[in-house]
């Protein structure tokens, strides 16, 4: 079963805002690129780097499985990376 479902917290969803980033990017490379992400020291379990469409670094920490779903996962916080 793979990722269908995220659920985002306050945080995330605000620091999407003020970085301008869209979920539909972070969104797509956690589906993808799960796998390569690091386990993370940190309030989530992984960290991820990716690129948006428009080529713009970023890195975003998330939860999964989360919530006892092996489909879901909770996307702590996101940040670019220029």
């Amino acid at each position: 079963m793979g990722i269908e479902r995220f659920l985002w917290t306050d945080h995330a969803e605000q620091r999407l805002r003020q970085r301008k980033l869209s979920r539909a990017d972070i969104e797509h490379a956690i589906r993808v690129r799960h796998a390569e992400a690091q386990i993370n020291e940190g309030g989530a379990d992984w960290l991820l780097a990716g690129r948006t469409a428009e080529g713009i670094p970023f890195e975003a920490v998330y939860d999964h499985p989360a919530h006892g779903s092996a489909s879901t996962v909770r996307v702590v916080s996101v940040w670019r990376l220029d």
